[in-house]
Parts: structure tokens; sequence; C-alpha cells
């Protein structure tokens, strides 16, 4: 994954065929590579976890570079989803479909305004379609980051039978949402289907309503074009659910993650801070307040963000350090962790994983490591 602090401003069974009930693992994207830690042994040392999908470089012949948000397909198979680019540009950045092994069985591909795509979020909706975000431009001054709609099936590739990777083919079966976003990075869905995008480069949480588009054609509600030709929704229901929380310092959203009585988190990871905001777009509190009013934070640098069945929240930490004026991922990234106690508030985060590269997007998804 290629953000720069500009931006940032912004599974043969490999787990146990049969988890226990309610069994979860943490998937987390970092340095490429995608790693899975079991949610049984946080706190009961010793911690259990491995890398599922070591990146391209270090294993040509099976890795895939993975970075961003991990999503489960809901159809109990299984697999999930996650940002896949491998060798860009050429094949494209895309999302990578793959199995419980980490072995990739499709690649949604869009067409992208920025010069080196950067997919990262993910979220299904109840009726099975896909939303992804894709940042854009990594400065602060061109908002061209993406929110795209996918129809099922997912588990294809790009262009003819065949042809992937050799091919810089886009995918058919998709409607863009959005195309003006200011990079747009962590994406959520609520229950009444509505779906939340972080901005980071305009300071915002921007919420999308349905009705959306179901095809890829005018037939369906998608018989736009955009700048680069693809279809596109004809009429979106868009909104600003939260803007900048100054006081607080929440100002470049990044992750999104829903609480279980439906509250919204929203990490700041350039000023360190997770907030969480009610149904109607107030803030309620600030989770995670570091001490220091510059980064390095000693609680970290949340980017990505999720949440457990036991509702602990998690966040990836890119460890931001300053040089002059600039701020760029540190070299001790990390995994962190969140606990609530039986009133509701925030315990200090723990570290579960550090010494990690640029770790950007996380997943909690059905699963076990016992027996590995």
């Amino acid at each position: 994954m290629r953000v720069t602090v500009a931006a940032l401003g912004v599974l043969a069974c490999t787990f146990s065929c049969a988890p226990p009930a309610h069994a979860e693992l943490l998937f987390a994207a970092e340095g490429n590579r995608l790693r899975v830690i079991d949610l049984d042994t946080p706190g009961a040392p010793p911690l259990r976890e491995r890398v599922l999908v070591e990146n391209a470089s270090r294993d040509p012949a099976r890795g895939h570079d993975i970075n961003g948000m991990i999503c489960a397909l809901p159809d109990g198979s299984g697999r999930f989803i996650a940002g896949e680019d491998t060798g860009q540009p050429h094949p494209r950045a895309g999302w990578g479909v793959l199995e419980r092994d980490g072995t990739l069985v499709g690649k949604l591909v869009a067409s992208a305004a920025a010069e080196v795509p950067d997919p990262y979020g993910c979220a299904f909706a109840r009726d099975g379609r896909l939303f992804t975000t894709e940042l854009g431009h990594e400065g602060f001054r061109t908002a061209n980051g993406q929110l795209v709609l996918w129809f099922p099936p997912f588990d294809r590739f790009p262009g003819p039978p065949g042809a992937y990777p050799d091919t810089d083919a886009t995918s058919a079966n998709l409607c863009k949402i959005a195309t003006d976003i200011g990079i747009a990075g962590g994406i959520a869905i609520d229950a009444q289907g509505r779906v939340y995008v972080a901005s980071a480069s305009r300071f915002e949480l921007l919420r999308f309503s349905p009705p959306f588009p179901t095809s890829p054609d005018a037939a369906g509600g998608c018989g736009a074009r955009d700048a680069l030709g693809s279809p596109m929704a004809e009429s979106v229901q868009r909104e600003r659910f939260a803007g900048p929380q100054l006081a607080e310092l929440l100002i470049t959203y990044s992750g999104l993650a829903f609480a279980p009585g439906g509250n919204l988190y929203a990490a700041s990871v350039a000023t360190g801070r997770i907030g969480e905001f009610d149904p109607t777009g107030r803030l309620l509190r600030v989770v995670l307040e570091p001490s220091e009013w510059l980064p390095p934070f000693a609680t970290g640098s949340p980017l990505g963000l999720a949440v457990d069945g036991k509702g602990s929240l998690y966040y990836a930490d890119l460890d931001l350090v300053r040089e002059g004026l600039s701020l760029h991922p540190g070299p001790n990234g990390k995994i962190r962790r969140i606990r609530f106690d039986a009133e509701g508030r925030p315990g200090p985060p723990e570290i579960l994983l550090e010494g990690l590269a640029f770790p950007d997007g996380l997943g909690v998804l059905p699963g076990d490591l016992e027996g590995e």
C-alpha cells in the first residue's frame, strides 16, 4: 500500500474447519502481508498468531501484496475480501477474493483517476452486495477517492478467461457511487443499509443512503458514466454525517467500525484519537485520547479499526513519527486493543503485536487457530 503522510492526514483448513461457537480471528494487513490473530488468546499467553498470506516479494510463488480492510463474504464459505495490489500497476490494483487458506480466486478491479490506485475499505450489505473504497489522490488538493458498489459473483478475474494476471482490464460488475471523496478510507454499513465513508483530506464523515443501484446498467439505476467511462449511479443520496471536531482534535478521519449498540467509532490517524458518534452524527466521547499534542503518541496512531463479538475495539497503529514538519509511519507499528468495563468505560490500549511495517487495515472473521 502506497499511502503517504499526506494521505494519512487521512486460511485444506488453515484454521480449524469447525471452530468453537463464537470463535473469532483478527485479520491484520501489514507490510503487504496478511496476519491472523486468535482472539481467544490475547491476555492468556501464548498469543496464537501467524502469517496467512506472505507478500509477493518474499514468496513469489504463493504470495500476494495485501492491504486495507478485510471482510468476510456473507455466504459462509470462509472466503474474504482484501485490498490486493501485487505487481501494480500491471496488473491493476484491486480487491482480491481469497479462500480461507489465502488462495486468490478472484479480483475486483475498478478504473481510477489516481496514478497509483490504492484500495482500502470494504463492507458487505445485508443482501450480499459489496461496497469498497479507493483512496484516490494522496494529497489534499484533489478529491478523487471512490466509493464503488459491486454485484456478485465475486470469484472472477477481470478480462477474458485465463488472461489474468497478464491483463490490465477492469471488472464489469460494478457501479460507482462517488468519485470525488477526499482520501476515501474506512467504510461501515449500519442496520438501515446506510454506508459511511471516512474522508481524511476533507475532514469529514460521509453517509450514503439507499436505495442503491441493483445492477451495473441503466435498468438497475447505473446508467450514468464517470469521467473514465465507467458505470456510475444516476442518483445518489449523500450527506455530511460529521465534520471536524476541532476541540477534540478529531480531524483526519481514517478507520471506521460500529460499536455493538449502533454508535460509530471513527479514528483520526494524524491526531492519534478515536471518537464515538451517535446515529445523528453527534460526538459522544473520545475513546482514545493521547496525552501528547503531536506524534509520536504513546498510545499510537490509529488507522484501521475493527470490533469483535465481545465489543472490544482494535486498531492498527502506524506509529507515526515526525521529521521536521512531515509525518511518516515509524518502525514499530502495532496492533492494539481497547476493552470496555461493565459500565462501558474504555480501558488503556493493550499491545497485541508490535514491530510491524505499516499496519493499515483490520477485520474480525469467524475462525480459530487452536490445533495448528
